[in-house]
């Protein structure tokens, strides 16, 4: 396995510890990531105008804080979210600190990796895929750009296309369980038509 392989399935299996650690209700697509944020006092985000710059993350050596910006102003909400969950991925990976000497392609290529698996969890894409794009799209607040990207980072790690031939169709009130819409029916006692 090379380093690019081994740093880009180390990100995945972050995302995925990621998602272990928070409650099952923030498991739910779409994943906030303000609820990720809050287990992680050292990290601060600022949203402004960057020029169209879309994002950045630092580290300060003497506080161990993180700051991650983010272009608020010049990209759209589904850009924001890719965005800030790539910046996450740089902090949660450690580029900045232990990781800081790592290749600057091998860092972006897994920060990408951790923001689709972060906002795309694998297992959950495996079950919506054969949904339709403005369904996916708006389930997961998401671009399609950022979909075709993901689908094609599972497709080279996974066989993605080949799997998801064999996968059981979900239905739509099946897909429903894993979106933040079940605790809404839930939380009215409402049912699914």
């Amino acid at each position: 396995m090379n380093t690019l392989e081994y740093n880009l399935k180390y990100a995945v299996s972050m995302a995925n510890y990621i998602h272990g650690k928070i409650k099952y209700e923030e498991q739910l697509i779409p994943i906030d990531l303000e609820d990720i944020l809050k287990y992680r006092q050292d990290i601060t985000v600022v949203k402004q105008d960057l020029l169209g710059l879309d994002g950045f993350s630092m580290h300060d050596r003497d506080s161990k804080k993180y700051v991650v910006a983010i272009d608020n102003v010049n990209f759209d909400l589904t850009r924001q979210r890719f965005t800030l969950a790539h910046e996450l991925g740089h902090v949660f990976l450690k580029h900045h600190t232990k990781n800081k000497n790592l290749n600057a392609y091998i860092k972006e290529k897994s920060a990408d990796a951790f923001a689709g698996e972060l906002l795309m969890p694998k297992d959950i894409m495996y079950k919506t895929a054969k949904f339709l794009a403005n369904y996916i799209l708006n389930a997961y607040e998401i671009s399609y750009t950022a979909y075709e990207m993901r689908r094609r980072f599972l497709n080279k790690m996974y066989d993605f296309d080949n799997v998801i031939e064999n996968e059981k169709i979900l239905t739509f009130e099946d897909v429903i369980e894993y979106t933040k819409h079940s605790s809404l029916l839930n939380k009215y006692n409402l049912e699914k038509v």
